[in-house]
């Protein structure tokens, strides 16, 4: 649905305020990602700020929580009793650093214990082709070859990820398509370039209401 926000960038900033437009009554947070493990608190975090992270959980419900993504695994998490949301930017250099468990973690360590995940649309096995350097630093689990060429399974390591932590797998929801392989709806670094728009994942508040959102 490009149409809903056609001649926006997709900075953390221009989304911010998208999103606030949309949802005027919402305290939305966007983050400044820089494919690292970095996660923080909503309540830490002073309005209008975007701070430098790939991860943020609040224990407001009616907070809206954003990552953007082009490829990377954009995950969602949350629990109910007592509220406590999440939302993850994970890309190959966040999973190496173990950036869903380390989220997974910080929720337990506030009072969560029946925890969802949900993994929306990213790169794909298909289309992921990686080098020896990816290889080494997520390991083989989810590697594939075909004919020669290495690709990697990310949204696997995710769920690998979450498991370790501790979630149970029936609570593990995974979207499963592929960015790079539908040009009519995502956005996507690897067949677009740098100068893709970026794909938008919310968690919170009304963003329930939003249709599915993108700026570029």
């Amino acid at each position: 649905m490009r149409d809903v926000t056609a001649g926006l960038d997709g900075s953390p900033e221009t989304v911010a305020g998208m999103l606030e437009n949309l949802l005027p009554d919402a305290r939305v947070y966007c983050l400044n990602q820089v494919h690292s493990n970095g996660i923080v608190r909503a309540e830490d975090i002073a309005k209008g700020d975007i701070p430098e992270a790939d991860g943020i959980i609040s224990r407001n419900p009616s907070d809206v929580l954003c990552v953007r993504t082009a490829d990377c695994v954009p995950v969602l998490l949350w629990n109910d009793a007592p509220p406590v949301i999440a939302a993850v930017h994970a890309g190959w250099r966040g999973i190496a650093q173990g950036i869903v468990k380390k989220a997974v973690n910080q929720m337990q360590k506030l009072g969560a214990s029946v925890i969802h995940v949900s993994i929306g649309p990213c790169i794909g096995p298909c289309c992921y082709e990686v080098g020896q350097d990816v290889v080494d630093a997520l390991g083989s689990e989810h590697l594939l070859h075909t004919n020669g060429t290495k690709y990697l399974d990310l949204a696997g390591i995710v769920i690998s990820q979450a498991l370790s932590a501790g979630v149970r797998r029936d609570r593990i929801h995974s979207v499963d398509l592929c960015t790079s392989c539908h040009p009519d709806k995502f956005f996507s670094y690897r067949r677009d370039g740098a100068s893709t728009g970026r794909n938008i994942s919310l968690i919170g508040g009304e963003s329930w209401s939003l249709p599915g959102l993108q700026a570029g």
